[in-house]
Parts: structure tokens; C-alpha cells; sequence
């Protein structure tokens, strides 16, 4: 799948704040510590502003949960 063309991932990537990087959780990509059927976008905290970010997500009422991975960094996980 081209992600630049993709209506779904644009829409969303539009209402995240500027510099935003979304990724889909395409197990090609990412690492399977990270996999999760029931989500299609992933958001690590390291490449995103985390408080506009969650601010964003529920004034877009996207569904979304806040993990933290084995090495105690957190990550967002999102619904389409």
C-alpha cells in the first residue's frame, strides 16, 4: 500500500499535529513487540508532542490507548 496516497491514513494524519509521525502498523515495518490486530496506526512518543497529540485524538474522538514498551517508552495506538 502507497500510505501517502491512502485516503483513511491522510485523513487521519490531517486532524495529529504538524510533524506527526503516524505509522500503520504494517508488519513489514514494525516490530511485532508492537502488533496489534484490534489497532492500525502506531504513534511512538519519541517522534510525536504527546500531550497535543492525546488533545487531538479526543477532540477527533479517535479511538486510541497508551501503551509502554519493553524499553519503558510509550506509544500510541490507534483506531481507524
Amino acid at each position: 500500500m502507497n500510505y501517502t496516497t491512502n485516503k483513511k491514513y491522510n485523513t487521519l494524519l490531517n486532524k495529529l499535529p504538524i510533524d506527526t509521525e503516524l505509522h500503520p502498523m504494517d508488519p513489514d515495518f514494525i516490530d511485532s513487540e508492537y502488533l496489534d490486530n484490534n489497532y492500525n496506526y502506531i504513534l511512538f512518543s519519541y517522534t510525536t508532542e504527546m500531550i497535543p497529540t492525546i488533545k487531538s485524538l479526543n477532540k477527533n474522538n479517535i479511538k486510541y490507548i497508551i501503551k509502554t514498551d519493553s524499553f519503558n517508552l510509550d506509544y500510541i495506538l490507534i483506531k481507524d
